[in-house]
């Protein structure tokens, strides 16, 4: 009885281990994968000209490490010695041209300065042969006392001949003196201003002058980091068109590690997330990192990166920005180690339960419907989508706000709605997200909070404030302006500025029963008026309001003839309307976004909005018939700020604003058809 009893009690000891060990096997396997496999790699730096160049001198080799401020490349540009020699040629005429003119009119107001001269000198001599004669006359009269009696009365006060052909002669020298007064006082106020047209000019071409020497002088191009030259491109004597990469420059040390997630495991590989970086040759060796790029889309493995090479392997790339000072070598593999908390038991046998139940109910009442969750995306849409950091170069943080599209330089233009004191900065970027040079407006002080900016004619760019006031509710100059610029290239320089929030007030006061003029005045009142949206079409410009909401839609205005309202600083009775009332809305059941952003392609309004509570927004489209709006994509955990069409026209170029601690990101939109 004894040996049957110790019998059973082994088996059900065998039972309990065998159960502990498939239920480890199975957590095992279930838990989420905490490390994955990368490359340390680095941001390679293109170096290029704006210009067409001819190489003057190569400085560098292959392979050499540079520091930060070495001349690299000595460049010499043709186009622009010709443009220097033209304008100081034009100069030299203008102001040979200026001297001749004033010559002309200074010989002019000298001849007729001698003709006063001689006409005054006349009526003199005249004057004085009267008086002469008069003095003679009264001499030989004073004897005869015939006439004494009619001397006397002269003198009583009758009146005197001689006197009055004296005043007689002065007048007509008035009258002769009058219209010759009157010529070199003209002739003079022409010399005074004879200059002014030459001398704008003469100006102008002075500032270009000095502009295109300034452009030549920095034409050497110089190290913009510490690093090693990867490729030479060219050689001395050869010719280099526009932005044709003339070498590479890479940090010495890796910048990023760039990994991969097995399309089968699942992980929680979020932006911001931080990471441990381990080399996987020496375990001492690591750093800790910052998850700022996560892939939406399968991509093959590198060949390095697989078990097995002959087999080919797929899954998500993961961007892990890892401090510069670091032991890794370029190209090394290393692993990425998350600290996620492991699943225990308990909350795994409650997960169990949960799939469990499930089963039964699909099981055992099939009539059930049990409805999966998706994101709502129309036919559209496409499958997936990259969200990649953008790498900025001085300007270390950049909230991207905006994205116009540069044909002509093959870049995008990046907006920040903040710049390190308010400088009007805009973010020349490649099609690769890295920053290649920072812009600054030219002929602007200070421009606030830019959040919205729009093509016109003639590739004018006009950029708008938010309209909105800071954190400490104060609505500066510097956060309610509308500008446009002039580019040339990559200079940009402003043409007009104005006080947008001032002339939307002073004309909805005067207009004060019109619709557009009610919702601005009431937003103004209680400071809720915000545009983050805008774009440009037939002379007009759209505003897109993220707040106040109109009866729970979101308001589209429309300024007709914006360069006149520019020109003028002011805007006529009219000129304003309520374009659109939209409701980026997908549901009744999903929560109200709000416009961060408009772009019109091909007669096609697009518009980007963003939630109020919480991270997250979607990509839309407008029919403007019926004012219906379609929902293309919608971005979890991501901010769309800005819209642009890509190179191809097929498709959407969407920065993200991840805020001021993390990286903003781009994602190219297959929508466009």
């Amino acid at each position: 009885m004894r040996k049957h009893t110790g019998s059973n009690w082994m088996l059900y000891m065998v039972w309990i281990a065998a159960f502990i060990a498939v239920v480890s096997i199975t957590l095992d396997c279930e838990r989420e994968s905490t490390t994955i496999q990368g490359i340390a790699e680095t941001r390679e730096i293109m170096i290029s000209s704006e210009n067409s160049v001819e190489i003057r001198r190569i400085n560098v080799t292959e392979g050499q490490l540079v520091d930060k401020g070495q001349l690299l490349v000595e460049l010499v540009s043709p186009e622009q010695i010709l443009k220097i020699n033209h304008i100081s040629h034009q100069l030299d005429q203008l102001r040979a041209q200026k001297g001749v003119n004033k010559d002309e009119i200074r010989s002019k107001i000298r001849q007729l300065e001698a003709e006063k001269a001689s006409l005054n000198s006349e009526a003199r001599n005249q004057i004085r042969l009267i008086e002469n004669q008069y003095n003679l006359n009264k001499e030989l009269a004073s004897g005869l006392q015939s006439i004494k009696g009619a001397g006397e009365s002269a003198k009583s006060g009758a009146a005197n001949p001689v006197t009055l052909q004296i005043e007689t002669i002065r007048q007509e020298l008035a009258l002769s003196l009058n219209p010759l007064n009157i010529q070199i006082e003209l002739l003079q106020k022409s010399l005074e201003e004879s200059g002014s047209p030459i001398k704008i000019q003469v100006e102008q071409l002075e500032k270009e002058l000095a502009l295109l020497k300034s452009e030549n002088s920095k034409l050497n191009i110089y190290a913009q980091i510490s690093g090693i030259i990867g490729s030479v491109n060219f050689k001395p004597g050869e010719k280099v068109s526009p932005f044709a990469p003339i070498l590479t420059l890479h940090t010495k040390n890796p910048s990023f590690v760039k990994g991969y997630i097995h399309e089968n495991v699942y992980t929680r590989m979020s932006l911001g997330k931080e990471v441990s970086i381990i080399s996987q040759t020496d375990s001492r060796i690591r750093v800790a990192g910052s998850v700022v790029g996560v892939g939406a889309r399968i991509v093959e493995y590198p060949a390095r990166l697989r078990k097995n090479p002959v087999l080919q392997t797929w899954g998500r790339e993961v961007l892990v920005k890892i401090p510069e000072d670091n032991g890794f070598i370029l190209g090394e593999k290393v692993v990425i180690s998350s600290s996620e908390p492991k699943t225990t038991f308990v909350s795994y046998l409650k997960q169990q339960e949960v799939i469990l139940t499930s089963y039964l109910k699909k099981l055992f009442m099939p009539e059930e419907i049990h409805a999966e969750i998706r994101p709502e995306i129309s036919s559209e849409s496409p499958e997936k989508s990259d969200s990649l950091p953008i790498l900025p170069l001085k300007t270390k943080h950049i909230e991207a706000s905006a994205i116009v599209r540069l044909e002509d330089m093959d870049r995008w233009l990046v907006l920040s709605d903040d710049t390190p004191d308010n400088k009007p900065l805009l973010f020349l970027m490649d099609t690769e997200g890295n920053i290649t040079k920072e812009c600054p407006v030219d002929g602007l002080k200070e421009i606030a909070d830019m959040e919205s900016a729009a093509v016109g004619d003639n590739g004018i760019l006009y950029i708008a404030s938010s309209l909105n006031a800071n954190k400490k509710g104060k609505l500066e100059k510097s956060r309610r302006l509308l500008i446009s610029v002039k580019r040339e290239g990559d200079n940009l320089t402003l043409i007009r500025k104005a006080d947008l929030y001032d002339l939307l007030e002073d004309s909805a006061e005067r207009n004060p029963n019109d619709e557009w003029a009610q919702f601005v005045l009431s937003a103004m009142k209680d400071g809720s008026l915000n545009m983050e949206g805008m774009f440009y079409r037939e002379g007009a410009l759209y505003l897109g309001f993220k707040s106040p909401l109109d009866a729970g839609c979101s308001l589209i205005l429309k300024i007709d003839r914006i360069e006149e309202m520019l020109r003028k600083e002011k805007l006529d009775e009219g000129q304003v309307s309520v374009w659109k009332k939209i409701m980026l809305k997908a549901d009744e059941t999903s929560p109200q976004e709000h416009i961060s952003d408009l772009f019109c392609h091909n007669g096609t309004v697009y518009v980007t909005g963003t939630l109020s509570e919480k991270s997250g927004g979607s990509l839309w489209r407008l029919d403007e018939g019926s004012e219906n709006m379609t929902r293309i994509k919608h971005f979890e955990g991501l901010r769309p700020e800005g819209i642009a069409a890509d190179k191809d026209k097929t498709k959407l170029m969407i920065v993200f604003d991840q805020g001021k601690n993390r990286p903003s990101q781009f994602a190219l939109i297959e929508v466009i058809r």
